[in-house]
């Protein structure tokens, strides 16, 4: 007869290849069959050989069981480092946006017309857009870690000496500063979920990062206006600075680069080629991806700019009064994030090419956000002006998170990074142009009838270029010119 530790050796046997198989098949990516599969075959190897284990393990088995936690540890860590991203991009936005709800106070204390708010409303962005060429190659060259510390840092000295300038020029040094930081932020973003996450949850997981900017956007009019009420507008540009180094704090405690490379392992293992910037910027998707951007960004960032001085202005509110309704269609940008890469990932999880469940979200949104701006000040009604608003950031918010999983979509890994930067920076020329055209347009007819109407067809542009997106970037296409 059998004794029952032979029994037991030959189950814990059984169990340990069956484990090996499902853990091969999880990096290999069957993450479903795989995933499932190891904490029944850890949760049965428990319970039935607890007492024996110790005697009965060999060398490889102990291996195996110590990757079953080591795997764990790193599943929740990817997403612990996106909660801190998520962090991180509240705070970046709300450094970005707190001149655009102290405008009217600053231009008034510094004597500023139309056209010199504009301009000052755009000295972040057109930085911020030609430094994302450069940031790009940075990421890929040093890694996230330092760049990420770096700027995070300098933006945060940024801020801070924004509550100290004394007029128009100062100010505009300090949004320049700014912006030049700021520009790595979401393209670490885009490499975070490129090398941690497979193409089935990198919508979700870029949403959730990109969630950062609606979430400000929503409780950014009704917070900074309490903080510019309290504190002036000074002491808010101070307090936002300050709270920069917390997310510096956390970035250094959970971010390792060692659980970094492990991560990488499981999604990518081959060797990184060099990546010719030149062919990068002028492949075919790489021009309808950032013509997209471009008229997409411009609908967004007029809102993101102008939509409280509007609200004060030509439909009659207090300051405080355009602080709250000004959250509402900025919280529908916040739940629309996470729907938008929803959607996309369940597209490709019924079978949908890739690609084309990115676009779903991306073109649609950017249709519906076109045709709810446009007549947005023909309307008499402010309640109704307001739900056309709120619909339309509602549909161009959908393409948010979609765009960047779609950066790690449509390029190899060697080039994530930099094109990530490039289409970035296209999406801030959009950005820099939504002030100073909307700043041009008021001086030059004394309302917002084109302003609205320009940007939706701006905005329709963009969804025909994104339309036209439909081959994938391979290295091949990528390879240095001899």
């Amino acid at each position: 007869m059998m004794s029952n530790l032979s029994i037991t050796s030959r189950m814990i046997e059984e169990a340990t290849g069956l484990f090996c198989v499902k853990y091969l098949d999880l990096v290999a990516g069957n993450r479903k069959d795989g995933y499932d599969s190891i904490f029944r075959v850890k949760k049965y190897y428990h319970e039935s050989f607890k007492r024996t284990k110790k005697q009965l393990l060999n060398v490889r088995e102990r291996k195996m069981i110590a990757a079953v936690a080591n795997y764990r540890k790193m599943l929740d860590y990817r997403w612990t480092i996106v909660i801190v991203m998520l962090l991180g991009s509240v705070i970046n936005y709300l450094d970005r946006v707190n001149l655009s709800i102290a405008n009217t106070t600053i231009g008034q204390e510094f004597g500023l017309d139309p056209v010199q708010m504009g301009l000052l409303l755009s000295a972040f962005m057109w930085p911020y857009a030609l430094a994302n060429l450069p940031a790009g190659w940075l990421v890929d060259k040093f890694g996230t870690k330092k760049i990420f510390m770096w700027g995070i840092v300098i933006w945060s000295l940024a801020t801070i000496a924004g509550g100290f300038v004394q007029g128009f020029m100062s100010m505009y040094i300090t949004r320049m500063i700014l912006g030049i930081a700021e520009a790595p932020f979401f393209i670490i973003g885009g490499q975070i979920t490129q090398q941690y996450f497979r193409p089935e949850e990198r919508g979700m997981a870029s949403s959730i990062i990109n969630l950062g900017p609606k979430i400000a956007n929503g409780f950014a009019p009704p917070l900074l206006t309490f903080l510019l009420i309290w504190m002036g507008w000074r002491g808010m540009f101070i307090t936002l600075g300050v709270t920069g180094f917390v997310i510096a704090f956390l970035w250094i405690k959970y971010y390792k680069e060692d659980m970094n490379d492990k991560a990488t392992q499981l999604v990518q293992t081959e060797d990184k080629a060099k990546v010719n910037f030149w062919a990068l910027f002028n492949h075919p998707t790489s021009w309808w991806f950032n013509i997209g951007n471009i008229g997409s960004s411009y609908v967004f960032w007029l809102y993101f700019t102008w939509l409280p001085t509007y609200l004060t202005t030509h439909r009659g509110m207090s300051l405080t009064q355009a602080g709250w309704v000004a959250a509402i269609p900025f919280i529908a940008g916040v739940i629309a994030v996470p729907i938008g890469g929803w959607i996309s990932d369940y597209l490709i999880k019924r079978g949908m090419n890739v690609i084309r469940a990115r676009l779903v979200p991306t073109v649609g949104g950017c249709i519906l956000a076109a045709v709810a701006v446009i007549p947005v000040n023909y309307i008499q009604d402010t309640t109704w002006a307001m739900v056309l608003i709120t619909i339309s950031l509602f549909a161009g918010a959908l393409r948010v998170g979609v765009l960047w999983a779609l950066v790690g979509d449509l390029t190899p890994s060697e080039a994530v990074g930099t094109f990530g930067g490039i289409q970035n920076f296209a999406s801030f020329i959009g950005a820099t142009l939504a002030p100073i055209g909307t700043g041009y347009i008021l001086k030059l007819t004394n309302s917002f009838d084109y302003v609205f109407v320009v940007s939706g067809v701006l905005c329709l542009i963009g969804a025909i270029s994104y339309a036209l997106i439909s081959k994938k970037i391979t290295s091949e296409d990528l390879l240095p010119t001899k």
